[in-house]
C-alpha cells in the first residue's frame, strides 16, 4: 500500500481506535452508501476492508503493516492499558489458577468489556510444544488404560469396543472439557497460550469445541491407523501458514493466542 492509498479504515470511514461494534455500523454504512452508488469498485474494496478488519488477528497485523501499532492509533493501542501484576523482572508466567494465565511484566490492552482487540499470535514454536505434551499424555493415558483393559477382556471384539470407548474418554477428558472450562489443555497450560473464540476473544462454546476436535474422535475409530494420521494432521495443520489457523481452528472459528488476559465465558459481554 502506498502513502496516497486510504486504509482500511478510511474506506470504511472509521476510525483506528473505533471497537469492533463501531467498526460494524460504519461498514454497514459505507456498504450501504457504496451500492447505492453503483460503483462496483468501492463496493468491493469495502467488503475487502472489512475481510480485514472484522478479524481481530488480521486487524492486528494490518495495524503493524501500516505502522498504527505502538505509535497511538489502531486495535492494539487502546487508550486504557492496565499492567498486569503478577511476577516481575524476568521471571516466568504464574499459573494464577483462573482460566487463563497472565504474562509476567505484559499489559493487556482491553478492548469492549475487557477483551483485548487485538489477540496475540504465539510463535509456532511454542504452539509445537503445547501439541507435543497433549499427544504424549493421550499417548500415555491410553498406553495405560488399554493394558488394564486387554488384561481384564477377552475376544478381540470386546477389546477393539474397549480401545475405542477409552479412546474417546481421552479426548473428552484431556481436549474437550478442559477447553471448555478454560481454553487450556495441559500442554496448552504449561506453555501460557489459550484457544478463543475468533470473533469475540471470549472462550469458545460447547458447540464450538466439539466441532474442534470431532474430526480425530471421528476419524480414528473408523479409520484407526489411518484416522491418527488424519488426526494428526488436522491438528498440526497450524504449521502450514503464517497465520497459523489450523484446519481445527477454521472448523470451530477459533484461535489459539496467547494468555495475556482472562477470557470471559461465552455471550457475557463478548
Amino acid at each position: 500500500m502506498t502513502v496516497a492509498d486510504p486504509s482500511h479504515y478510511d474506506v470504511i470511514g472509521a476510525d483506528s481506535r473505533a471497537a469492533k461494534a463501531d467498526l460494524k455500523a460504519a461498514y454497514a454504512a459505507a456498504l450501504e452508501q457504496a451500492q447505492a452508488s453503483g460503483d462496483a469498485e468501492a463496493t468491493a474494496a469495502v467488503r475487502r476492508a472489512w475481510q480485514v478488519l472484522s478479524d481481530p488477528m488480521q486487524r492486528q497485523r494490518y495495524d503493524d503493516q501500516i505502522g498504527l501499532t505502538g505509535r497511538g492509533g489502531g486495535s492494539a493501542s487502546a487508550p486504557a492499558a492496565v499492567p498486569a501484576e503478577v511476577g516481575g523482572g524476568d521471571e516466568a508466567p504464574e499459573d494464577t489458577g483462573g482460566d487463563a494465565v497472565v504474562a509476567a511484566g505484559a499489559s493487556v490492552v482491553p478492548g469492549p468489556s475487557g477483551v483485548p482487540e487485538a489477540l496475540e499470535q504465539p510463535t509456532i514454536g511454542r504452539r509445537m510444544t503445547a501439541s507435543l505434551i497433549d499427544v504424549i499424555t493421550l499417548l500415555a493415558g491410553y498406553v495405560a488404560l488399554t493394558a488394564v483393559a486387554y488384561a481384564g477382556l477377552s475376544g478381540d471384539t470386546a477389546r477393539y469396543v474397549a480401545l475405542i470407548v477409552l479412546f474417546e474418554v481421552l479426548v473428552i477428558g484431556l481436549f474437550v472439557v478442559p477447553t471448555i472450562r478454560t481454553g487450556q489443555t495441559l500442554g496448552k497450560r504449561f506453555t501460557y497460550i489459550m484457544c478463543v473464540d475468533r470473533e469475540s476473544g471470549s472462550l469458545p462454546t460447547a458447540a464450538q469445541v466439539v466441532r474442534r476436535y470431532v474430526v480425530p474422535m471421528v476419524a480414528v475409530p473408523a479409520l484407526l491407523q489411518m484416522g491418527a494420521f488424519l488426526a494428526l494432521f488436522f491438528g498440526l495443520s497450524y504449521t502450514m501458514g503464517r497465520d497459523q489457523v489450523s484446519l481445527a481452528d477454521r472448523l470451530a472459528r477459533t484461535a489459539v493466542v496467547v494468555a495475556r488476559y482472562q477470557p470471559p465465558r461465552p455471550g457475557r459481554g463478548a
